[in-house]
């Protein structure tokens, strides 16, 4: 019998250090995950079908590039970030203009707290590879509710922190070959992430019935369509 490891947190925002700053961060991600990226705004498109001129908030975008290839492929959405590290707000910042997305705005901000955000103001929620990091996830979830509008969407992307053997296999070998140590911080990062029924735990808890959870061999996804 599988025994799933205890959730090992990872800490607040990721910011500048003396060993790499976000703008080598966002390069190293580009080329890591490029088609990851890709494959993410694929989903968000085919799984929730966002409506022509959909206002999206996009939870912890990190340096921008998941949003930034979901506008790629739809120009008519609307594009808010809101990320806890100024750091990542820059180099978001700077990636949507080199992009051609001068008009995506990046806000200062924690998941669990969005005071500066009005009640429905969003037809979509996004977010990829930041749940791990919400210290109290089960307050963003009750933020994102009162956030989107009555019929709004969301779709929430993560590691899970179960997955098989043949999963983690495939995070320990190729994690050897990311470099600035990210590699690591891939593990660090399925080590705080959430199983899928934890999830599911915690929305049943909070009256979050009609949103879903899928997953597959390494990943989560949290969804309302």
């Amino acid at each position: 019998m599988k025994t799933t490891k205890p959730r090992i947190p990872e800490g607040d925002a990721i910011k500048d250090s003396s060993g790499m700053s976000m703008e080598q961060y966002s390069e190293i991600m580009k080329k890591q995950l490029g088609r990851e990226y890709l494959r993410f705004a694929d989903n968000v498109i085919n799984k929730i079908k966002p409506a022509v001129d959909s206002s999206v908030l996009e939870i912890g975008p990190g340096p921008g590039l998941a949003g930034i290839n979901l506008l790629k492929k739809r120009k008519d959405l609307k594009l808010t970030g809101l990320d806890a590290s100024a750091d990542m707000i820059r180099v978001a910042s700077e990636n949507a203009v080199k992009e051609g997305f001068p008009e995506i705005k990046y806000i200062p901000g924690y998941g669990e707290n969005m005071d500066q955000i009005k009640d429905g103001q969003y037809d979509i929620v996004i977010s990829r590879d930041s749940l791990h990091h919400w210290e109290e996830p089960e307050k963003v979830f009750m933020e994102i509710r009162r956030v989107l509008k009555p019929k709004g969407k969301l779709y929430i992307h993560d590691s899970r922190r179960d997955m098989n053997t043949i999963g983690r296999l495939i995070v320990a070998i190729f994690s050897r070959f990311i470099p600035n140590n990210m590699g690591y911080y891939w593990r660090t990062s399925v080590a705080a992430s959430y199983t899928p029924a934890e999830v599911m735990t915690m929305l049943e808890k909070n009256g979050l019935n009609d949103w879903s959870v899928e997953s597959d061999l390494m990943d989560l996804v949290i969804f309302r369509n």
